[in-house]
């Protein structure tokens, strides 16, 4: 019978013979003539050199490249002596303790063969469940098998009772209590007085290292709910500086944050609300304020993040658009913006028209001056009835701009230059 396992890799004026996927001196070919199926010569075997070598007689005459083939063994005493050398060392192998010893064994359901010592063999009982834990890869997905939580796999993984008991949530100053040898030592850990069980809060020097909890609603009904606050003072004198943290619900509105700081009787606030706005009664100072929010068109993955423009004047602006007729338009900025009418007027100062784009043609256009939040667009076409986008800006000229500390009290305009603090 042909042996055609494989293919064959030839080399254009080369005896090599290289198999791929073969197994010449598995198969005890030990001669015979292959036959590629390709252009060129029969190759007779000079020798197999392993299961994926071949030595032929001839060198190859066709084209270089991997073919499909047939070997014909050939038929004569060496195959013959071949076979039987090969049966005889199987025939050796077969004939020793170890196998008889397995071979003594009648095979069960649920069982397993195992060496009982030297030359004997028995079997064992190994269960479906058994079996579940020897297919699994590792140490973790045995002990998933076993039901063992993962929660409970991380405190097996602890190398001491230390790292076990962090794995258990436990923090470091409760461990540090836990290892005291008695109550006199826990008071010690404590930092506790022994006449009063407990450091009192208004320690003049308190090393306060963990967080400060207190729970539950101190003023409760009405229409706020508060909580005790966390108050930092300079002294309990009347007029002290004094900073207040307290923690506020207006019942059915919102929960805030809120911090006070008062000194010589005045006082102003900062709230931080549930829905997350900051109220904050003075300026904000940064190097830079931006906006940043979920990416419109992939909020899941993507952020956007828009910078305000800066300048130096406390600014305001409005736009809109407004239709010419007969030529004119007044635009009245407090009903465009949506305002209440003389909010404008009352707010800015310096009021000037920036812009005026004519969207439909090609007018030119000019604005009349702003007087109580309101000012006329002039066309030079008598008969224009053009739509104009327009652009305003102005400065802020409101009581609390005038209270600020980087703003003239006076006019109530940016102070955008100022020697810093301790400058000489």
């Amino acid at each position: 019978m042909n042996y055609t396992t494989g293919t064959i890799t030839l080399t254009n004026g080369s005896a090599a013979v290289t198999g791929n996927g073969t197994g010449w001196a598995t198969a005890l070919i030990a001669g015979g003539v292959i036959y590629p199926q390709a252009a060129g010569n029969p190759l007779p075997i000079a020798s197999v050199d392993s299961n994926t070598a071949i030595t032929a007689e001839t060198e190859w005459t066709g084209a270089t490249g991997t073919y499909a083939y047939a070997l014909a063994r050939q038929d004569d005493a060496n195959q013959v002596i071949a076979n039987a050398s090969a049966l005889a060392d199987y025939i050796q192998r077969l004939d020793n303790e170890t196998l008889s010893a397995l071979a003594g064994l009648t095979p069960a359901a649920d069982k397993l063969a195992y060496f009982s010592g030297s030359s004997t063999a028995a079997l064992t009982t190994l269960t479906p469940f058994a079996r579940t834990l020897i297919d699994d890869a590792n140490a973790s997905t045995a002990l998933t098998t076993l039901g063992v939580s993962a929660f409970a796999k991380t405190l097996l993984e602890d190398a001491d009772a230390s790292a076990a008991l962090t794995t258990l949530g436990v923090s470091a100053f409760a461990k540090t209590l836990l290892d005291d040898a008695d109550a006199s030592s826990a008071r010690v850990t404590l930092g506790a007085q022994a006449a009063l069980g407990y450091t009192p809060v208004n320690a003049a020097t308190p090393n306060v290292t963990g967080s400060l909890v207190s729970t539950g609603w101190f003023v409760s009904g009405g229409a706020f709910n508060n909580t005790r606050s966390l108050i930092l003072q300079q002294s309990a004198a009347a007029g002290a500086v004094r900073a207040e943290m307290q923690a506020l619900e207006r019942i059915g509105f919102y929960y805030t944050w809120l911090f006070r700081l008062s000194a010589g009787g005045a006082s102003v606030d900062m709230e931080f609300r549930s829905d997350g706005s900051l109220t904050v009664p003075g300026s904000i100072n940064g190097a830079a304020k931006n906006f940043l929010i979920d990416h419109p068109l992939d909020p899941t993955n993507r952020d956007l993040t828009f910078a305000s423009t800066e300048s130096p004047h406390y600014g305001v602006e409005a736009w809109g658009v407004a239709r010419l007729e007969g030529g004119r338009v007044t635009v009245d900025i407090d009903a465009t913006s949506h305002l209440t009418a003389g909010t404008w007027a009352a707010l800015t100062q310096n009021t000037i028209v920036t812009s005026l784009q004519n969207q439909d043609g090609f007018a030119r256009l000019k604005p009349g001056p702003v007087a109580g939040g309101q000012f006329e667009i002039i066309a030079d076409d008598e008969t224009c009835g053009d739509l104009v986008a327009w652009r305003a800006v102005a400065d802020r000229n409101d009581t609390i701009i005038r209270t600020l500390g980087n703003a003239d009290p006076e006019t109530g305009l940016l102070i955008p230059e100022a020697d810093k603090a301790g400058a000489a």
